[in-house]
């Protein structure tokens, strides 16, 4: 049973072409732009054993 529309299968077919599209370039692009944002750390309930925020922000900077 078919119970999407037509209008919607071919939306999906548009949304697939745009992933197609994606290159490594750009891909590689944003990966730079995450990795050199800085760190967003949150801890939530027993927190005594989370590393401090220096100590896992130094991992993540090769500067």
């Amino acid at each position: 049973m078919n119970l999407e529309s037509r209008m919607i299968a071919f939306e999906d077919i548009g949304n697939l072409k745009k992933v197609d599209e994606i290159t490594l370039k750009d891909i590689t692009n944003i990966a730079q732009k995450i990795i050199s944002s800085p760190l967003t750390m949150a801890s939530y309930g027993d927190v005594i054993n989370v590393p401090s925020y220096e100590s896992l922000s130094c991992k993540f900077n090769s500067r």
